[in-house]
C-alpha cells in the first residue's frame, strides 16, 4: 500500500515538474515537513542528552569497574529525567522505513529513460552518488554525535554508520540515492538550524 502511494505521489509531482530527479527531491522535502514534529522532538532529546552529558561521565568515573551497575546507574538516570537515548536514531530509522518501499516504488516507474544532472538514468547505480551518500551520512552522524555530547563512542559511530550506508548504497538505483541524499541533508540543516534556534512548544 505504502508503494502506491508513493507511486501516485511521484507521477502526480511529476506531471507538474516533468522530471522524476526533481520529482523525487520534491517529494523528499513534504515527506520531511509531514515528519517535523517526529525531528523537532528527537532534536530536543539529543540537547537534553548534552545537559546531562557531566552526570554520565560521572557515573562512568564512579563505576568505570562495573560495567553492569554503570549501565544500571545509567537507565535510572534516563528514567528520572525521561530522555530515551536510542532517539538520536530517530532519522536514519525513518530514513530506511521509507527508502524500501521507494524502492519498489522507483522500479515500479520507468526511469531507464529518465536524466537527471550528470546521470543519464535513474534506474542504475551511481557511484558518485554512493560517494556523496556517504559523505553525507557522515556529516549527519558528526552532528548528532555532538549535539548529544557523546565522547566514548564518537569514533565507532562516527564511521561505522557511514561505512555500512556506503555498502548497502551499491544495491540502489540513482533514483533512490537522490532520496536518500536529500534526506540526509535536509536533516543535517535542519539539526544544525534548530541548534541555533531550539523548536519552542514541542512537547518533551
Amino acid at each position: 500500500m505504502l508503494t502506491n502511494l508513493m507511486s501516485q505521489a511521484l507521477e502526480g509531482i511529476n506531471s507538474l515538474v516533468g522530471n522524476y530527479g526533481l520529482s523525487i527531491i520534491i517529494f523528499t522535502v513534504i515527506i520531511k515537513f509531514l515528519m517535523f514534529p517526529l525531528y523537532a522532538k528527537q532534536t530536543r532529546s539529543l540537547e537534553e542528552m548534552q545537559e546531562i552529558q557531566p552526570e554520565i561521565e560521572k557515573i562512568q568515573k564512579q563505576y568505570k569497574d562495573n560495567k553492569e551497575k554503570q549501565n544500571e546507574e545509567m537507565m535510572k538516570l534516563y528514567q528520572e529525567r525521561g530522555i530515551n537515548p536510542a532517539a538520536g536514531c530517530l532519522p536514519m530509522i525513518l530514513t530506511l522505513i521509507i527508502i524500501f518501499p521507494l524502492y519498489r516504488a522507483i522500479y515500479a516507474l520507468d526511469l531507464s529513460q529518465t536524466s537527471f544532472l550528470w546521470m543519464k538514468s535513474l534506474s542504475e547505480p551511481d557511484i558518485i552518488l554512493v560517494i556523496i551518500n556517504g559523505i553525507a551520512t557522515l556529516g549527519q552522524t558528526y552532528l548528532t554525535t555532538k549535539m548529544s555530547g557523546s565522547t566514548a563512542q564518537t569514533g565507532a559511530t562516527l564511521w561505522m554508520m557511514p561505512i555500512m550506508i556506503i555498502a548497502i548504497s551499491f544495491r540502489f538505483p540513482a533514483g533512490v540515492l537522490v532520496y536518500w541524499i536529500t534526506q540526509t541533508v535536509l536533516t543535517v540543516l535542519q539539526q544544525f538550524l534548530m541548534k541555533k534556534k531550539p523548536a519552542k512548544g514541542v512537547a518533551k
